[in-house]
């Protein structure tokens, strides 16, 4: 391939980086710690590191300065050098809140500058005017994303006693048609999990939801189509306390609980009774009803009527969720520092 063929395929493959699911989880940080001046240390997991070899060899197709933008794949060990070396004036961190509380802890050490995009365990509250079906089919949908694997995923659906039988049969009838299988083809809707290790992980937070006392509506073990391989049927617990392990950790799989609440007002109690306050959504028909719920809410996005985010708008979390914002003009802030200069006279070139 010609070196202009190669540009233009690199250019085709980064908007559509820019454009997909995973935007805001490195781009959203690379993007204005650049647009603002700085060198960057792109540190790429060693469980999926394409992404970041794909934005490097974007940066080096369009001609980036040499040390502009430095990409390396570490483990734990390598970042906490990272995160600890005095040359390193600010942290950008999007994964779990307890890898988020670890950093900032070795940040506060040396009072560095840290912006945290952590875990969530966000709430669907269903007001009792909205369409059952067509709401369980947009959960449902949403949740393929990344397998689950996001950390805005609307993981509890809060809804009222009286809709709550209608709203468990519709969501697991929803998950029951989705197609499990190799993510190379074309007709699976839902892929493996990251690792073995996650896959394990997601496995016992089911079983641990089933020995608490919730009921499995719909999956809980591996598709029974594939013998081997990190995979999970999607699963839908009904039954639910908001004080069961399911429902207060993030598993971080394509796994939902459905939490009965008494009315309205239980229902937004339900959805802050949480560490976290990443993501949240209000289903109903009436627009002034999801924005005076929404005001309730301690999260620092809520959609409505679906999972959204906007990156022209800073997106982050309340409570352990994490520190900052990225996107928007907050996100671009975050990179800057304000300093005062206060001089006896008007310099020469301002005259």
């Amino acid at each position: 391939m010609s070196r202009e063929g190669r540009h233009a395929e690199l250019h085709e493959k980064t908007q559509q980086l820019l454009q997909g699911p995973l935007k805001h989880v490195r781009a959203a940080a690379l993007a204005p710690a650049l647009l603002a001046g700085c060198t960057v240390v792109l540190k790429n997991s060693p469980e999926a590191p394409g992404e970041g070899y794909l934005i490097a060899e974007a940066a080096e197709a369009v001609g980036l300065p040499a040390g502009v933008l430095n990409v390396v794949t570490a483990d734990r060990e390598v970042s906490e050098l990272l995160v600890t070396d005095p040359r390193v004036d600010k942290i950008t961190f999007t994964g779990s809140t307890a890898a988020g509380r670890r950093i900032a802890s070795l940040c506060g050490e040396r009072i560095a500058r840290c912006t945290l995009e952590l875990g969530g365990k966000s709430a669907a509250v269903i007001l009792d005017d909205a369409d059952v079906a067509t709401s369980a089919a947009t959960l449902a949908g949403a949740e393929l994303l990344l397998c689950g694997q996001a950390c805005s995923s609307l993981t509890r659906i809060v809804v009222t006693r009286s809709r709550y039988d209608e709203m468990v049969e519709a969501l697991a009838g929803e998950f029951s048609k989705v197609v499990v299988g190799d993510p190379y083809d074309a007709a699976s809707q839902l892929g493996p999990l990251a690792s073995e290790r996650q896959r394990n992980r997601v496995q016992g937070y089911i079983a641990k939801g089933v020995s608490q006392g919730a009921k499995l509506a719909a999956g809980g073990g591996r598709p029974k189509h594939l013998e081997k391989g990190w995979y999970v049927e999607p699963t839908v617990f009904a039954e639910v306390d908001n004080s069961y392990t399911i429902a207060q950790e993030e598993i971080f799989g394509p796994v939902l609980s459905v939490i009965p609440a008494v009315d309205e007002a239980d229902a937004i109690r339900i959805a802050n009774d949480t560490i976290y306050g990443l993501n949240a959504s209000v289903f109903t028909e009436d627009v002034d009803r999801a924005r005076k719920v929404a005001g309730q809410l301690r999260s620092g996005t809520v959609g409505h009527n679906a999972s959204r985010t906007d990156l022209r708008m800073a997106f982050g979390g309340y409570k352990q969720s994490g520190i900052g914002r990225e996107g928007g003009k907050e996100g671009l802030r975050d990179f800057l520092e304000v300093k005062a200069v206060i001089l006896n006279d008007t310099p020469t070139e301002y005259r």
